[in-house]
């Protein structure tokens, strides 16, 4: 029953970690490839091409088991997916409070799935990279 559960999330092999690097500067090569064949496209949609790409580079990463996937390993990937919903709610909170005191209004374009979705993803990574980090420094 545990193993047939929609609870469970399997995890991608660690070579998968290889294919989400190429998320992070293939972006950037087709916006300016964008704008060097002159397509019309709007500073916004630029940003949201980069953040979804990079929402799904990081979302591979934290979905790709470590090479040793013991209890420990598994605690901090809890931890880090509790510890990125918790930042992204205190980030969201400062974008819009940061929004409001710029153009006197809450809401704005740049507030997106892509930008909470890449927001979120690269919380849980920079959470589950840092538990790492202290744990071998100790």
């Amino acid at each position: 029953m545990k193993g047939k559960s929609i609870l469970t999330v399997p995890l991608l092999s660690p070579e998968w970690k290889k294919l989400a690097y190429v998320f992070f500067p293939l972006p950037v090569i087709l916006v300016i490839g964008m704008a060097v064949v002159q397509m019309e496209i709007s500073p916004d949609e630029t940003a949201q091409i980069i953040y979804g790409f990079w929402a799904i580079g990081f979302g591979l990463l934290n979905l790709s088991r470590e090479k040793v996937e013991d209890e420990m390993i598994k605690s901090f990937r809890l931890q880090a997916f509790q510890t990125g919903s918790y930042w992204l709610i205190w980030g969201v909170a400062a974008l819009m409070l940061i929004n409001y005191l710029r153009f006197d209004r809450i809401t704005s374009e740049i507030f997106t799935a892509y930008l909470v979705l890449f927001l979120l993803n690269a919380y849980i990574y920079a959470a589950f990279q840092y538990q790492k980090y202290m744990a071998t420094k100790d």
